[in-house]
């Protein structure tokens, strides 16, 4: 936080909700940044081995109400307004009266690669073929296109897509809005475009009336419905403001909010954010970009699919379901490297840098006097690699990182925050509020009701590092022949492909 620009504790306090694709978190927070209370729900999506990848919209609903009841009660004070960041992608289908005609399906569902083919052909046909370019598997217009081809009946009936945090918005206040960083998320929209393009929804054969109207992130939605108030602890005059997706509400609460930082999230999957003020073109394959919530600023983000994902498969099917702390105190006393072990952690695909959707995961090296230890050990390291590898892309076109603000599960582990900072040769910050998505939609409610004059005042003024990891020199060489392991089984096993 800027010295001498903190408000006063006290005052208004505002609700922040993260929706994930395991779980709802939900944060209080004063003017100041400081939590007041927090809550925290889960749920278990059901996967299947075809891509498929959903859950209930009402038990998703039903995580955020009761996580922000909770965070509420904990703070004990009134709540002001309130904004929800959520993953891309996930969206549910409403028909007139409302009701889900299917499960939420996620962000990483994807079954619809024959779908984005076809949708992108004919985006492409219909004069848009910018907009062509970035239709994948796992954007909304082609699981519509799916659940048309394959569940046709209950799909004539669809009245409304919404994106998840739509969804929520909708049930709130009786708003359909949408920011524009989640109406990307469709493949129908792209930044710094005033509205959904007619030949993109005339593509997908969607009427713009099905989808939400699009807001900037931090402006205001309305207010809570008296009904829902009393269900969610409000008070009706809960102001609900526009939020963003979750990786860039995370980067708002770690104060990215100018170039030279990265946002780190570890948590189910590895995302990293940087800020621009000019994007480089053409953006590598790998890379993604667009317009930030903070207007004057571009966003690069490069991810892979699976991270936490991948620790928490290691925990139930090989690890006896230890703690991610038994486990680092394990892996603690296991040299860099791994004792030879390269573990590939792609397990759903790959996105950055070389994309690659049939990418799979492997241990290789193995021998039998590895243990559990070094196999946690090699799982960390890799996705430690993944992060090097990226900042690598970043700083070939010309986006320069000072220092690495880590967020996410993944950011209460010191092993893992002084791998990162060892392997990149850059400080690691883990901030006083790790689960920063929550703290970056605070600063997004409390922008919406007025309390700051920007989005980039708000984050500048209310990040604080709890503490700094420091590169260690000596470790850094350790590690380089691993990398170069690394880098070379994924070159060989996973060559880059065009993502679909």
């Amino acid at each position: 936080m800027s010295a001498g620009h903190a408000p006063s504790p006290g005052g208004p306090a505002y609700l922040g909700l993260d929706v994930g694709g395991t779980g709802a978190k939900a944060g209080v927070f004063d003017a100041a940044g400081r939590r007041l209370g927090q809550g925290h729900v889960t749920y278990v999506p059901s996967v299947s081995p075809e891509g498929h990848a959903e859950i209930s919209i009402e038990r998703i609903y039903e995580a955020a109400r009761d996580a922000a009841r909770q965070a509420v009660a904990e703070a004990g004070v009134p709540v002001a307004a309130l904004a929800i960041s959520s993953q891309g992608q996930t969206f549910v289908s409403l028909d007139a009266s409302d009701r889900p005609l299917h499960p939420a399906i996620l962000w990483y569902d994807s079954r619809a690669s024959k779908e984005a083919e076809e949708l992108r052909a004919r985006v492409a046909s219909l004069g848009a073929p910018e907009l062509a370019r970035g239709i994948t598997a796992i954007a909304v217009a082609p699981k519509i296109r799916w659940l048309r081809r394959y569940c046709p009946k209950a799909m004539e009936r669809a009245r409304r897509y919404l994106l998840l945090p739509d969804y929520l918005n909708y049930r709130l206040t009786g708003e359909a809005v949408t920011d524009p960083s989640t109406a990307s998320s469709t493949g129908l929209y792209a930044y710094d475009l005033p509205d959904y393009p007619p030949a993109a929804l005339a593509a997908a054969e969607i009427d713009r009336a099905q989808v939400a109207r699009i807001q900037p992130s931090g402006t205001s939605v309305g207010r809570v419905r008296p009904e829902m108030a009393a269900e969610w602890g409000l008070s009706p005059e809960t102001l609900v403001g526009v939020g963003t997706n979750d990786q860039y509400a995370g980067a708002l609460g770690v104060g990215n909010c100018r170039p030279g930082i990265l946002s780190e999230t570890t948590g189910t999957c590895l995302a990293l954010v940087t800020l621009a003020r000019r994007l480089p073109e053409p953006m590598p394959p790998g890379l993604l970009g667009g317009r930030f919530p903070i207007p004057e600023y571009y966003f690069a983000l490069a991810y892979s699919k699976t991270a936490g994902l991948v620790l928490e498969w290691f925990r139930r099917v090989l690890a006896s379901g230890k703690s991610m702390a038994e486990l680092d105190a394990m892996a603690a006393g296991v040299l860099p490297g791994s004792r030879g072990v390269v573990m590939l952690h792609h397990f759903d695909g790959m996105v950055s840098p070389r994309p690659n959707p049939g990418a799979r995961g492997a241990f290789l090296g193995l021998s039998l006097s590895h243990t559990a230890a070094d196999l946690y050990r090699s799982i960390l390291e890799s996705i430690a690699f993944s992060l090097r590898e990226n900042l690598e892309l970043l700083g070939d076109v010309g986006l320069r990182v000072d220092v690495i603000r880590a967020i996410g599960g993944g950011a209460r582990s010191d092993l893992w925050l002084q791998m990162k900072a060892d392997l990149c040769g850059l400080p690691v910050e883990r901030p006083e509020v790790t689960e920063a998505a929550t703290l970056g939609s605070a600063m997004l409610a409390a922008t919406g009701a007025g309390r700051y004059a920007s989005l980039a005042e708000a984050s500048d003024r209310c990040y604080r590092a709890a503490r700094t990891f420091a590169p260690n020199g000596r470790a850094q060489q350790q590690y380089q022949e691993a990398y170069a392991a690394y880098r070379d089984a994924c070159e060989r096993l996973h060559p880059s492909q065009r993502s679909g």
